[in-house]
C-alpha cells in the first residue's frame, strides 16, 4: 500500500536537499511512497516577522496525515522549530528522523564531515607539503565551523605543524565578509600561505577569486579549498579541492530507517555518513573528477539558459501584470488560470496555488484580523493544474494540500510546498512537483518573492479601490491650509503613485511634522496653534510644482507627494521648506519659532512596495530625526519654541 513521508527542508540548502531528496526517492520508489517536502526560506538574518512568515508552512503539516517524518533539522534555520517539529511528531506517535541534529528519543543521521576534513589536510600536507596554513571559518562557536578548524588543527599537529590563533579569521558563511577576513590576514605585510583552507565553497570561491583579482594565481602562488563540493566549485576554474557530504546517501538511509519505524521494525539510534574527499585543481592535482567535461557540459547550455531565463522573466512579468489589473477576487482566479495554462513551461505541469479567499475578499481587514480567524476552512483552490490542463477544483480534500492528489501505484512523486505571507501573517500556499525548470535552476526563491508582492500589491489596491468607493462623497480639502487631507490623499497620491509604477519613474514621498506644536497650544493657546499649521503648509505651498500634491496627513503632519524627483530634488525642497519657515521666525512679531522634522524616501518602481511602505519609511526618517533634535535641546522646551531675548517679556 503506499505511504506518505512529509520531509522538512529550507531552501537555501537546496543543492543539498536536492541531493538529499534523490536518495529519499530512490528508497521510496523502492517501497512505493509519496514525497511531500514543506520548504521555506527561513534566514536568520531577516526580520524575525519575515522569519516567522516562512516558517508557519510546517504548521500546514498535520503529522498524522503521514506515515514518517524526514526532519532536515540542521537545515531549518531554526533550532527551536526543529525541537518543536521532532516532538510533535513524537508525541503523535509519527515516526521521525532527524538529519544533523541530536533530538531526545529521535533517532538521527548525521554527516561525519571530520572524515572527508581530515582527508583535505592530509592531503595538502603530505601530498603537496603544506606547512603554513590559514584557516577561514564560518562564524565563531558554530559547531560544524569549531569542528573542521579543530581537524585542521589535529591534523597539522600530528605532523610537527602548527595552526597559530592569528592564521584563523572568520567569513560568515559569505562573500563580502570572507573577502574582508581574507585582507585583514594578507594586509599586514605577510607572505602568502601555502594554502587557504575554507569551512564551505561559497567561502573558498570568494577567496579564490579575490586573490585572483589581485594578481594571484591558484594553485601556483597559493592553494585554496573548500568543503561542500558544489556545483560552482566544480564548473570554476581552478575547480576546489573540497570535501563530499554525500547527502544522496543520508537521505537514503534516513528513508530506510523511517521505513524501518513504520513496519513496525527498530533502527539504530543515530547513522553516520561520512564524507569524502573531492580532489579538484586548486591544490594542484589533476586526478580528481572531469571537470573539464562539467564545464564543457555547463558551457553548451550556457546560450539556452540564458534565453530561458529571459523568457521566464517575460512570462513572470505577464504573471504580474495580469495579478495587478484585477478587480476583484473571482477575477484573479480566473486570470491566474488562463495565465498557468498557457504559461507553465518554468513551473511544471504540475502546479496548485491556494489562498485564504478571506483575506483578498475583505481587503480592508488588517493581516491580524484575518490570521486571527480559522483561515483553513476558508482555503480555496485558485489553481489546480495537472499533467498541464486546469482542473475545476474550487474546495479540496483538507486532509492532503495537494489539490486533486492520487496515490498511483508504483510511481512515486515529490511534491514541494512552499508558504505564502506577508511579514508572518500566511494566506495560502504554492504546490510544485517532481523538481520543474525553476527549483532545478535555483530561480525558486526570486519566483515566489516577485508572486508575493504581486499579491500583496493587488491586495492592496483591492483594499484602496474599497476605501475610494467609500470615500467619493467626502470633500478632499482640508479647510484650515486649503491642502489635501485624507481623503484627497486616497484620491491623488494613490493613484499618482500607481502611476509612477506604471512608468517605471521615482517619486519622492516626504513627510513633514511640526515641533513642540503641544507646547505651542499649551502655552500661548489653539489660536497660535493653528497658526504654526498654516505658516508651515503656506511654506509647503510655496515649493509644489505642476502634478504634485501636498496633504494635510495629521493634526501637525504633511505629506508631500512629487513624481519624477529625485534625492537631489527632494533635499532641495526640504531645504526650501525650512528655509522659509527661518525668515518667518524672523521677522520678528511671533512668540514663538516654527520648526518641523522632515523625512523622505525615493521610491523604487519596480520593488512592487505599496505607497503606504513608503510612508512609513519617510515617516520612520522624519522621527529619527525630530528625536536626535529632542535629545540635542535636552528637555529645555522653552530654548526650543521661543525666541532669543523675548521669552520672559512676551509670555
Amino acid at each position: 500500500m503506499k505511504k506518505k513521508i512529509a520531509v522538512y527542508a529550507n531552501g537555501w540548502s537546496i543543492e543539498a536537499l536536492f541531493e538529499a531528496v534523490a536518495g529519499i526517492r530512490k528508497f521510496a520508489a523502492q517501497e512505493d511512497f509519496d514525497v511531500f517536502v514543506f520548504l521555506c526560506f527561513a534566514n536568520i538574518s531577516v526580520h524575525t516577522t519575515l522569519m516567522q512568515g516562512e516558517l508557519n508552512v510546517y504548521k500546514l503539516c498535520n503529522v498524522t496525515d503521514y506515515d514518517g517524518i524526514i526532519s532536515f533539522s540542521n537545515m531549518l534555520n531554526s533550532d527551536e522549530t526543529a525541537l518543536y517539529l521532532c516532538q510533535e511528531a513524537r508525541q503523535k506517535g509519527v515516526p521521525i528522523i532527524s538529519i544533523g541534529m541530536d533530538m531526545e528519543g529521535v533517532p538521527s543521521v548525521k554527516v561525519d564531515g571530520n572524515t572527508g576534513m581530515r582527508g583535505l589536510v592530509t592531503h595538502l600536507v603530505e601530498k603537496h607539503g603544506v606547512k603554513d596554513v590559514v584557516f577561514i571559518g564560518g562564524t565563531p562557536g558554530h559547531m560544524e565551523s569549531d569542528s573542521r578548524l579543530a581537524v585542521t588543527r589535529a591534523v597539522l599537529e600530528e605532523h610537527g605543524l602548527s595552526l597559530p590563533q592569528e592564521n584563523v579569521v572568520y567569513g560568515g558563511w559569505s562573500n563580502r565578509r570572507t573577502i574582508e577576513a581574507l585582507h585583514s590576514v594578507l594586509d599586514t605585510g605577510r607572505k602568502l600561505p601555502d594554502a587557504i583552507v575554507c569551512a564551505n565553497d561559497i567561502m573558498g570561491l570568494s577567496a579564490a577569486t579575490e586573490l585572483k583579482r589581485m594578481g594571484y594565481s591558484i594553485p601556483e602562488d597559493v592553494i585554496v579549498t573548500g568543503f561542500d563540493h558544489i556545483q560552482e566549485s566544480q564548473i570554476f576554474y581552478p575547480a576546489l579541492t573540497s570535501v563530499k557530504q554525500n547527502y544522496d546517501e543520508v537521505g537514503y538511509q534516513s528513508c530506510r530507517m523511517i521505513y524501518d519505524m513504520i513496519i513496525g521494525g527498530s533502527c539504530e539510534d543515530t547513522h553516520m555518513v561520512s564524507t569524502t574527499l573531492a580532489i579538484g585543481e586548486s591544490c594542484g592535482c589533476d586526478e580528481g573528477d572531469d571537470y573539464w567535461e562539467l564545464r564543457k557540459n555547463f558551457c553548451g547550455h550556457f546560450y539556452q539558459r540564458n534565453t530561458d531565463t529571459a523568457f521566464m522573466e517575460q512570462t513572470e512579468r505577464s504573471m504580474r501584470q495580469k495579478i495587478s489589473e484585477v478587480s476583484s477576487y473571482a477575477d484573479l482566479k480566473t486570470s491566474l488560470r488562463d495565465h498557468f495554462l498557457h504559461n507553465h513551461r518554468f513551473e511544471g505541469e504540475n502546479l496548485s496555488i491556494v489562498l485564504n479567499a478571506d483575506y483578498f475578499q475583505n481587503p480592508m481587514a488588517t493581516e491580524q484580523e484575518i490570521a486571527s480567524k480559522k483561515t483553513r476552512s476558508k482555503y480555496e483552490v485558485v489553481v489546480a493544474l495537472k499533467n498541464g490542463e486546469i482542473q475545476n477544483l474550487e474546495r479540496m480534500d483538507r486532509r492532503c494540500l495537494v489539490p486533486g492528489y492520487e496515490k498511483v501505484d508504483g510511481i512515486c512523486h515529490v511534491y514541494y510546498i512552499l508558504p505564502l505571507h506577508f511579514y508572518q501573517y500566511s494566506y495560502g500556499y504554492v504546490v510544485f512537483a517532481d523538481e520543474p525548470y525553476i527549483m532545478r535552476e535555483g530561480l525558486l526563491y526570486s519566483y515566489m518573492e516577485k508572486l508575493q508582492q504581486a499579491l500583496k500589491l493587488l491586495r492592496t489596491n483591492l483594499s484602496l479601490d474599497m476605501l475610494n468607493q467609500n470615500l467619493t462623497k467626502l470633500y478632499d480639502k482640508d479647510p484650515m491650509t486649503g491642502l489635501f487631507n485624507r481623503f484627497g490623499y486616497e484620491n491623488k497620491a494613490i493613484p499618482l503613485y500607481q502611476e509612477s509604477v506604471k512608468s517605471h519613474t521615482t517619486m519622492m514621498v516626504m513627510f513633514v511634522d511640526i515641533n513642540y506644536l503641544k507646547h505651542i497650544n499649551d502655552r500661548f493657546g489653539h489660536i497660535h496653534g493653528d497658526a504654526a499649521i498654516k505658516t508651515v503648509a503656506d511654506g509647503i505651498k510655496e515649493i509644489l510644482r505642476e502634478n504634485w500634491i501636498a496633504i494635510r496627513f495629521g493634526g501637525d503632519e504633511f505629506l508631500i507627494i512629487a513624481p519624477n524627483c529625485d534625492k537631489r530634488e527632494a533635499e532641495e525642497v526640504r531645504q526650501s521648506i525650512l528655509q522659509y519657515l527661518e525668515e518667518k521666525n524672523n521677522e520678528g512679531y511671533r512668540l514663538y519659532r516654527i520648526s518641523t522634522s522632515i523625512g523622505y524616501v525615493i521610491t523604487d518602481p519596480e520593488s512592487g512596495h505599496p505607497l503606504q511602505e513608503y510612508i512609513r519609511e519617510a515617516d520612520r526618517i522624519m522621527y529619527e530625526i525630530k528625536r536626535d533634535m529632542h535629545a540635542k535641546d535636552d528637555g529645555n522646551i522653552e530654548a526650543a519654541i521661543l525666541p532669543d531675548g523675548r521669552a520672559s517679556m512676551e509670555a
